[in-house]
């Protein structure tokens, strides 16, 4: 029993001595301004805004330039007598221009997305006049129409999404 005793300590000893910080090694140090040196973060990217183009990655390596030229609260989206009329006062009518500015996009009304003050969803208006349409847009050409939402007046957030469904933009419309 001692000569195993005397086996294990020999063997153990010398591993757990290499283990703590008494182990008669120690690290290089280094300079003290390399290691308090902050990391500087990327500059965050300013929010889209109606009226200033904005990019979007679409996926795959194709990427959209997306403007909402203007977004104004409307009573009607079409002048057909069958249009139907907004259930909550007003239609938020978006005039949006897409863009392809690298590989094809596929513009779609359907990328957009929007909520009212209070977190509800905004129906989206499907039948109104000059609507944005749903294509591939190669890259350097262009597709604008109307997105319309039938939402109270008021703060509003869009979403834009990609193919995937994953948000690629935020945008806040005041009234």
């Amino acid at each position: 029993m001692k000569k195993n005793f005397a086996l294990i300590a020999l063997i153990a000893v010398p591993l757990l001595a290499g283990c703590g910080a008494s182990s008669g090694a120690s690290a290089p140090a280094s300079s003290g301004a390399a290691a308090a040196a902050p990391v500087a973060e990327a500059p965050k990217a300013a929010e889209p805004t109606v009226g200033t183009p904005f990019t979007a990655d679409m996926g795959s390596g194709n990427v959209a330039k997306i403007t909402i030229v203007s977004a104004k609260f409307v009573d009607a989206i079409s002048t057909q007598s069958f249009a139907p009329k907004p259930k909550t006062g007003k239609f938020l009518q978006m005039d949006v221009l897409w863009e392809t500015e690298k590989g094809t996009t596929s513009a779609n009304f359907m990328y957009f997305n929007a909520k009212d003050a209070d977190g509800r969803k905004a129906d989206m208006a499907l039948f109104g006049e000059g609507p944005l349409g749903s294509g591939e847009v190669v890259a350097g050409d262009k597709m604008r129409g109307f997105v319309s939402f039938d939402v109270a007046p008021g703060p509003i957030t869009v979403t834009v999404t990609n193919p995937g469904l994953q948000t690629v933009a935020t945008i806040k419309i005041a009234p």
